[in-house]
């Protein structure tokens, strides 16, 4: 009776909206910053939808961006209140300008204060003109002010894979790598460097640079260029790309016939990770690419890799790569794309690399394999030192991304999924690891993918009552569907926890989800999905996983398929994520609606068009309140120093809340309180009597309480750990 009361209380917290008007609207990015409040980014056809009362800032900026083949869309910020209920500004680009803003970085650790903000904002253009994305610095933060203008830009050329996965990243001191170009394919592909003002610069240990007379040189350190000076080196980078090239290759025989240990106990050869796909090092004066390497794998036809993404640690700047390339396989000649994870320090220095699975295996075999492999998405896991890969394959063979349970480095991890189960082949599942930051050694995992329909073979009930009798990953043995995550949009929580989107079929569900799939015990169909899901820091169970799709047919399938999940961060009562609904030509939304609650007062209660969603899962196993950056007050021209006037204790606190006055006059005075939740909800007000505050039956989470009278104003957050929450 507990749980069921636990449920009633988080399903009241829980709100999904949608947005906009007869346009089209999505939402791509969320993020909070430092005042509590929260940016969502994304484009809409018009701005109409959004609140006259609601004032708008349109963006000024220097320079030319690519868009002449664009849709004519604003590309926005929306500024929300710290509850989400309210629209303090928007900050647009003029109509066209953009397609959109994709995504938002800031140059500081998550849930820490807010540095400078980034955006990159897709474009459409000729490849002549460099259509593709801008990179830009906003010239102030929201924290500090609401944006005007643009500090700088940099246009970038983009075409598949990269203009998808929009890969990059800025460091602590404002310098912004990013990857350019296309993939697997034959013209050009390249990670650079940016500094402070947006132009490229050096990579001292990177091995490309190019001088400022436009030639090019190929050495390390870039100090060490034929001209002897620094300042004849202009910029610095690394080409992913085989012809006439040598970048992520061994210089040296030495360096190319080293055995050195992989991440999970096996062995791997070269110092690099391109060299298995040649017979020998590469000489930058005379670059040749004579395959196969010592594997059996060969270079493709198409001579361009694939990068994917990139993710910098803020405390030191080093710089982690996620990309993949095209080979081919021995014995037949068939296609393949194998994997990689790039480690480097802040100069450009190589620390490790990872290609996710074994080349040699323990017991000594050199094996290929054989599926398809794709980095999705990088992470950051501060509170363990790790890093945090999303990765997906495409099929399944003896060997494949690493299992949960057979890690080296910890013998008794295991994951929620350890295996990639069933007979079907032909599909894309994806993958989750967490590496030792310093070393790349492998310490956690699992697979993510989720039941095909009509599936036997499940295995037993999970123990994990959570998990409200769904079957046990690791107990049968399934047939899966194809389930993707997001691309390049995954999160880490305060201790470690990892946030994901994903699509898949009969997705597992949990227990105190929003909105739950239907079991496969209890008869119906499932429908295609998007959903989100937070794993546990050790990948060991999903604490929490919820749909957002349109409700479905389960007898047909019908009303299903018909959302897209692009963005996702963890908040300190749970999770948040944005995306859209679909909508057909004639701008006829796609199925049946999402089920909303608690719509905001700026939001719809039904899609219009093409419809942006957000929505916030709330849960008592997510509630974190380091997942959320403080408050320091709420505004007010009476609004008195907390710190100085008035303490408030214990805080936490799961029973009796003490006022205490540093002016002891005030303790006669007639003091009203209003206790209100991060929805601006009254949860409880009254006179203050003695000086306390019964919150003994106020449900666990965080909470802004204000103290008044006629003449003075103070306000406090409160964190409440119900006695209800902890049994």
């Amino acid at each position: 009776m507990l749980f069921l009361n636990i449920q009633v209380v988080c399903a009241q917290s829980n709100f999904v909206t949608y947005a906009g008007g007869t346009g089209k609207e999505t939402f791509y990015d969320v993020m909070q910053i430092s005042d509590g409040t929260f940016l969502v980014c994304g484009y809409a056809t018009d701005l109409n939808w959004i609140g006259g009362n609601v004032p708008k800032t349109q963006l000024t900026y220097t320079g030319n961006i690519p868009n002449s083949l664009g849709t004519n869309r604003y590309g926005f910020i929306l500024h929300l209140s710290s509850n989400l209920q309210s629209m303090l500004n928007v900050v647009h680009f003029p109509q066209g300008a953009v397609e959109d803003i994709r995504f938002m970085k800031t140059n500081t650790q998550p849930y820490t204060a807010t540095g400078d903000l980034y955006i990159s904002c897709n474009t459409s253009d000729t490849d002549p003109n460099d259509g593709g994305y801008i990179i830009a610095k906003l010239n102030t933060n929201f924290v500090n002010g609401v944006p005007t203008s643009l500090s700088w830009l940099t246009a970038v050329w983009a075409k598949p894979t990269p203009k998808d996965y929009h890969p990059w990243d800025v460091t602590n001191d404002g310098r912004v790598f990013y990857i350019s170009g296309e993939a697997y394919a034959y013209d050009w592909s390249a990670i650079y460097c940016l500094n402070q003002n947006g132009q490229r610069t050096v990579v001292n240990n990177w091995r490309t640079h190019w001088l400022t007379n436009g030639s090019e040189w190929k050495g390390t350190p870039a100090s060490a260029n034929p001209l002897g000076s620094i300042d004849s080196v202009d910029f610095s980078g690394i080409v992913l790309k085989i012809w006439g090239r040598c970048d992520l290759r061994s210089w040296t025989a030495t360096d190319y016939n080293t055995y050195i240990a992989d991440e999970n106990g096996g062995t791997k050869k070269g110092k690099w990770p391109l060299d298995i796909l040649f017979n020998g090092p590469c000489n930058p004066a005379a670059p040749s690419a004579v395959s196969p390497g010592y594997t059996g794998y060969s270079a493709s036809g198409t001579p361009v890799y694939g990068g994917e993404c990139i993710s910098i640690d803020k405390r030191n700047n080093h710089l982690y790569i996620g990309m993949n390339f095209k080979s081919v396989l021995p014995n037949g000649g068939l296609p393949d794309f194998e994997p990689a994870v790039i480690a480097m320090d802040a100069s450009g220095m190589l620390l490790w690399w990872s290609r996710l699975y074994h080349e040699i295996t323990p017991t000594g075999d050199t094996l290929n394999s054989t599926p398809d492999q794709y980095i999705d998405a990088l992470a950051i896991d501060y509170a363990n030192d790790k890093l945090v890969v999303g990765a997906r394959c495409h099929g399944n063979n003896v060997e494949n991304f690493w299992e949960g349970n057979t890690i080296n480095s910890n013998p008794s991890a295991f994951g929620f999924q350890n295996n990639f189960t069933g007979s079907s082949g032909n599909i894309h599942i994806s993958w989750l690891g967490k590496f030792q930051l310093n070393n790349g050694v492998l310490t956690n995992a699992t697979y993510m993918a989720e039941l095909a329909e009509g599936t036997g073979s499940l295995g037993t009930p999970h123990s994990d009552p959570n998990l409200d009798g769904w079957p046990d990953p690791n107990t049968g043995w399934p047939n899966v569907n194809t389930t993707r995550m997001a691309k390049n949009n995954m999160k880490v929580s305060s201790n470690g926890d990892v946030c994901v989107l994903g699509v898949g079929r009969r997705t597992i569900t949990t227990k105190n989800a929003y909105q739950k799939m239907v079991k496969p015990s209890n008869g119906g169909v499932s429908a295609w999905n998007s959903f989100v899901r937070v794993y546990d820091a050790q990948f060991q169970v999903p604490k929490y996983s919820s749909l957002v799709v349109g409700v479905w047919d389960t007898l047909t399938q019908a009303g299903g398929g018909n959302t897209e999940l692009f963005g996702v961060y963890k908040a300190s009562q749970g999770v948040i994520c944005v995306g859209r609904q679909t909508a057909d030509t004639s701008g006829t939304p796609n199925g049946n609606n999402i089920p909303v609650t608690n719509v905001t007062p700026w939001g719809n209660a039904t899609p219009q068009n093409e419809s942006a969603i957000l929505v916030y899962y709330q849960a008592a196993n997510l509630y974190n309140p380091n997942d959320s950056i403080q408050v320091t007050g709420i505004g007010g021209t009476n609004l008195n120093d907390e710190e100085n006037e008035i303490t408030v204790y214990p805080n936490p606190t799961s029973a009796q809340l003490f006022i205490s006055f540093r002016n002891q006059t005030f303790v006669n005075t007639n003091w009203k309180f209003k206790l209100t939740d991060i929805f601006g909800r009254t949860v409880k007000q009254g006179n203050l009597q003695n000086q306390e505050i019964d919150l003994s039956i106020i449900s666990s989470g965080m909470y802004q309480l204000q103290i008044s009278n006629d003449v003075k104003t103070y306000s406090k957050k409160i964190i409440v750990e119900s006695i209800l929450f902890n049994r």
